[in-house]
């Protein structure tokens, strides 16, 4: 709660996918890395997506990147929130093969990423102002079950049970709640998926309108659209092709957009 009060502004940017440049861009756009890339946003807060691996060429720098800033960061009563994506989940369920890092490799990453689980670095969900943040998205269905465990759904103690959740599930190694679902659009056999694997349609249409203003990565999308009509937000632009952002002040959004460097 302290740092909600101090915390100026909320960065949020989508799904990286070891676009280290791409994403340095941002981070200097947004004004929370100095030359150096050492923390230089103050006691404002940036939250990541998920999905800083595979596909492109860096992914072991940003996740390296986000190591650091993520200590100095709190040093100066900022903060980074690094949301767990379908592409981290694979290393936590040791299934390696998709995540471009030989077996070895992929281990360590994967010990390590527990370990950030366990300390609270690395989460499922958060919740900031009313918006509710995960990777994928929540669908209609899995809030109709959450709906049973909470007296009041709201995005804040929405956050919290997937947390606990997944917090749990990570230390014991069990996999069966609902959130870690793939759905059939994504070669999965759940009609509907869990926070990190449904794909973008489908959530959009297990709801007429999502109750509670969502943020997502997960599927690429052409750009930021704060107004779709279904409380829903995609941010995932691909970072090979946009750099746009998001930056909340006092609880609005604001869609920024960096400069590629062949625009420079």
């Amino acid at each position: 709660m302290v740092n909600e009060k101090i915390t100026r502004k909320l960065i949020v940017i989508g799904d990286v996918h070891g676009q280290y440049d791409s994403f340095v861009r941002i981070l200097r756009h947004a004004g929370l890395v100095d030359e150096h890339l050492n923390w230089s946003g103050g006691n404002n807060r940036l939250l990541q997506m998920g999905d800083i691996f595979d596909r492109g060429p860096q992914p072991r720098m940003v996740d390296d990147l986000l190591d650091k800033l993520q200590r100095q960061a709190g040093d100066m009563q900022g903060d980074i929130i690094r949301l767990i994506g379908n592409h981290e989940l694979e290393l936590l369920l040791s299934n390696y093969l998709i995540s471009g890092f030989n077996k070895e490799e992929a281990k360590l990453i994967r010990d390590k990423l527990i370990r950030q689980v366990i300390n609270g670095e690395l989460r499922a969900a958060y919740a900031y102002k009313g918006y509710l943040f995960t990777h994928a998205g929540v669908t209609r269905k899995l809030l109709k079950i959450f709906e049973l465990q909470l007296d009041d759904p709201n995005a804040v103690n929405l956050s919290m049970l997937m947390n606990m959740i997944f917090r749990e599930a990570i230390k014991h190694e069990f996999y069966r709640h609902p959130i870690f679902n793939i759905s059939i659009t994504r070669s999965g056999p759940d009609k509907y998926g869990g926070i990190f694997w449904e794909d973008l349609d489908d959530l959009l249409n297990s709801y007429p309108v999502s109750p509670i203003t969502q943020i997502v990565g997960h599927t690429q999308v052409d750009h930021i659209d704060l107004n779709n009509g279904h409380n829903i937000v995609p941010v995932d632009v691909g970072l090979h092709r946009k750099l746009q952002y998001l930056v909340f002040t006092e609880g609005k959004p604001e869609i920024k957009e960096a400069p590629l460097a062949s625009e420079v």
